[in-house]
């Protein structure tokens, strides 16, 4: 399947001590703030298991040039004061990309997630060369596909939107794939696998589902 629907790609840390509040932030405005952005499909939180990054979390869009919107585009240049202080210290470490899903296999999303970043867009060729061994896995549900997208004012040249005014310049991904798995073991099998020879300069992380939520259930 392609059909180049939008993600909204983010990894970062929690400042030690802080992390009450920045839990409080997610579920008691930031989740709901996003998805119920028209356009915006939903949004899927997870906490690592084995992963550089404590946080992984990805919006699913309509297209990608939703995330290039004057509604979203609002709510990045008019933080909420929570937002203002969780994005002050507690939000670290970003990595965020606005990315294309370009490929994708199966429907059902698991309860783990294997996620491999690489800063190079040419990586996806790689990764796509991984798709059908990785499907053939015992306990993977979903394999997905993405690339920076090469459309907006990330590409054209901007100055940064408010809330990344705040917590400082973001890192970027070039390209992605996603592996949902059903169970921890068979996710950790995919983990040694990919971390074999031949799979150099990948970020590999391994993920636990946190929570989902949907536009639909905003509207609700």
């Amino acid at each position: 399947m392609n059909n180049g629907s939008g993600i909204l790609a983010l990894w970062n840390d929690c400042t030690a001590g802080s992390e009450d509040l920045y839990e409080r932030w997610y579920h008691g405005e930031h989740l709901s703030d996003r998805v119920s952005i028209e356009g915006f499909r939903l949004g899927r939180r997870h906490e690592a298991v084995d992963a550089r990054s404590r946080f992984f979390t990805y919006y699913e869009t309509d297209s990608p040039e939703v995330l290039f919107s004057p509604a979203y585009f609002h709510q990045l240049d008019n933080p909420s004061p929570l937002t203002r202080r969780i994005m002050n210290g507690v939000f670290i470490n970003a990595t965020r990309s606005v990315c294309t899903r370009v490929q994708q296999i199966g429907v059902e999303r698991g309860g783990f997630v294997v996620a491999i970043r690489s800063p190079s867009i040419e990586t996806e060729t790689l990764l796509a060369g991984s798709l059908d061994t990785l499907w053939k896995q015992p306990g993977v549900v979903r394999i997905e596909l993405w690339r920076r997208a090469t459309v907006g004012p990330e590409f054209t040249g901007h100055d940064p939107r408010q809330e990344e005014q705040i917590r400082g310049p973001d890192e970027q991904i070039g390209s992605c794939l996603v592996i949902h798995a059903t169970r921890l073991k068979e996710a950790e099998s995919i983990v040694r696998y990919l971390r074999e020879p031949g799979h150099q300069g990948l970020d590999i992380g391994l993920y636990r589902f946190l929570c989902e939520l949907r536009h639909e259930e905003c509207q609700a």
